[in-house]
């Protein structure tokens, strides 16, 4: 079956994949850049008020929890500290991105978000202060809902059965733009001048985010009007697009109360995995130099191996399983988590540490991608929108917060201890995806 209702699935898909891959290569390239950014902001005629107040509220912290004073160490914080703010907006902003394009349709909503994103490109383009710069991430981060807009467009074209392929290309485009972005963003930090050391970054985000925009220009409309909702639908759940309490019970989705506490497990299940997985995932260059004393090339390599081995699984392995069988595909990727981090806490050498990164790599391309495919297949008549919106702010925030938590830990307690306190911890979400009942078995019975 290629196409739901008069859409065809095959020509939706081969724009919106490309369009995701050039969002993410936009995205994913700034990351290595950080440094050189900071340093650029940190001289004179570039400082301002906001860099020294992040500064000195950055000091504090880390004087508190005990990190020794590093240039290298302060540079990794300040990104985690943007990308933090990053997701805090996103947590904001996805819920209601999602809502809207149950209203207005996917394709205006995602287009929107695309010209906002190369809106906060062009800034960054001419950002000469601190305060500039991170007005255009705030920008940026109140603009990235094209995930879930996109994770509603594969609901509108593949059936419950078949959610996971889509939701699988989807994970492929992140994977390929998590593998070449650093990479090209990376060749962009050797070749940067002194006085304007982001401008051809910032140039080639702009190309391809028009790239993208054409690729979207021609995305047929997938929302059925039978499902679209009133303007007035969105001013009754404003409160619950925004309320951490309303977002984890999905107050706003339109579903009878036991499907809602079904969403509610799954999206429990979710933050706590997230909130554990991308803790401990941030302070993994802290590990590896301070155990190993990697360069960056060397960091680079370690996303590099995992980004090659999460390519086939999810091409192959959760793309082609039913989705009946999702659950079990997430509890396996959330078990290969857990001796991910014990093997990572206690490596002394290079090879035992790639072993853990092996079964990492597994864990990031399956328990999000099948987690998802499950949410929305416990009730998916309508309100397709709003609920990938609110699904994806549950992962946002804890993407939020974990960080934070995570290396306040690994500095209190060091490396070894935080990393097997964080495995331990993954068994609460682990025995809950367990105890919950299948919702793909439950629907086709």
């Amino acid at each position: 079956m290629t196409a739901i209702g008069s859409v065809d699935r095959k020509a939706v898909m081969k724009l919106l994949i490309p369009a995701l891959i050039c969002n993410m290569l936009a995205f994913t390239s700034i990351l290595p850049l950080f440094p050189t950014i900071l340093n650029y902001y940190s001289k004179e005629g570039h400082r301002d008020w906001l860099y020294d107040i992040s500064v000195q509220g950055l000091k504090s912290f880390q004087e508190a929890i005990g990190v020794p004073h590093s240039e290298r160490y302060d540079k990794v914080f300040f990104g985690g500290l943007l990308g933090s703010l990053f997701s805090a907006l996103q947590f904001i902003s996805s819920p209601t991105l999602g809502s809207l394009s149950d209203i207005y349709g996917r394709r205006a909503i995602i287009s929107l978000c695309c010209i906002m994103t190369l809106i906060s490109y062009i800034n960054w383009l001419k950002a000469d202060t601190f305060a500039y710069f991170v007005l255009a991430r705030i920008l940026g981060g109140l603009s990235k809902g094209n995930i879930n807009v996109a994770t509603a467009i594969v609901s509108d074209v593949y059936t419950p059965e078949d959610h996971p392929k889509g939701m699988a290309f989807i994970g492929i485009s992140y994977s390929l733009g998590f593998l070449v972005g650093p990479m090209i963003g990376a060749y962009f930090s050797t070749i940067a001048s002194q006085d304007a050391p982001f401008s051809a970054p910032a140039i080639f985000s702009i190309v391809l985010t028009i790239i993208e925009f054409g690729f979207l220009f021609f995305l047929p409309e997938t929302l059925d009007l039978k499902e679209q909702k009133s303007v007035n639908d969105i001013k009754k759940t404003r409160k619950e697009l925004i309320t951490p309490s309303d977002l984890f019970q999905f107050s706003a989705v339109n579903a009878p109360q036991e499907k809602k506490q079904e969403m509610q497990k799954i999206g429990w299940i979710y933050f706590l995995f997230l909130f554990l997985y991308s803790g401990l995932e941030f302070t993994l260059p802290f590990l590896t130099h301070l155990r190993f004393n990697f360069d960056s090339m060397q960091q680079g390599k370690l996303y590099l191996f995992t980004g090659l081995l999460m390519l086939p699984i999810q091409g192959r392995y959760v793309r082609k399983t039913p989705i009946e069988k999702q659950k079990a595909v997430a509890e396996f990727g959330i078990a290969c988590i857990i001796p991910a981090y014990l093997i990572v806490a206690v490596a002394r050498n290079a090879l035992v540490l790639y072993v853990g990164l092996f079964f990492y790599a597994i864990a990031s391309a399956t328990v999000v991608t099948s987690l998802t495919s499950l949410v929305h297949v416990i009730y998916p008549q309508n309100e397709k929108g709003v609920l990938a919106g609110i699904f994806r702010s549950l992962g946002c925030l804890a993407r939020a917060i974990g960080p934070i938590v995570s290396s306040t830990f690994f500095w209190l307690l060091g490396a070894t201890s935080c990393y097997i306190m964080g495995a331990l911890l993954l068994f609460i979400p682990l025995i809950l995806l367990k105890k919950l009942e299948n919702p793909a078995i439950k629907k086709t019975v």
